[in-house]
């Protein structure tokens, strides 16, 4: 695994994190739909910007981590891209929730790893 890897890996969890504040904030201002609006504009650009990061990836990174379904989490972005206008927040959520957490898991199993190995500080 490369630097650039590493710090794809990173944008990537970071990407995450902002998606789970999103939908912590929807959560909390349920009812307000102007809350909703802007956190599924921050969901939609952290989940092109997750798939623009595993586009980046090594080859080898991704042959050797071959439980995650790395297709899949770059077409994330055509999930939500093209119907922008039509997107349900609760549907995105429902639909990205459960591959994003797997991604989120197998992206801090990877750094772990870096840095067990000693290509990464802690």
């Amino acid at each position: 695994m490369n630097a650039s890897d590493i710090e794809h890996v990173r944008d990537i969890l970071e990407c995450i994190e902002a998606i789970d504040r999103a939908e912590a904030t929807v959560q909390r201002y349920g009812g307000d739909l102007d809350v909703a609006r802007v956190a599924l504009d921050a969901v939609q650009y952290r989940v092109v910007t997750i798939a623009d990061a595993v586009d980046s990836l090594s080859l080898d990174l991704r042959e050797d981590h071959p439980a995650v379904s790395w297709s899949d989490m770059a077409r994330l972005r055509d999930l939500i891209g093209p119907t922008y206008d039509n997107l349900d927040p609760n549907t995105v959520c429902a639909s990205i929730g459960e591959p994003v957490r797997q991604l989120g898991s197998a992206c801090r199993a990877i750094l772990a790893e870096s840095v067990r190995v000693g290509e990464d500080e802690p």
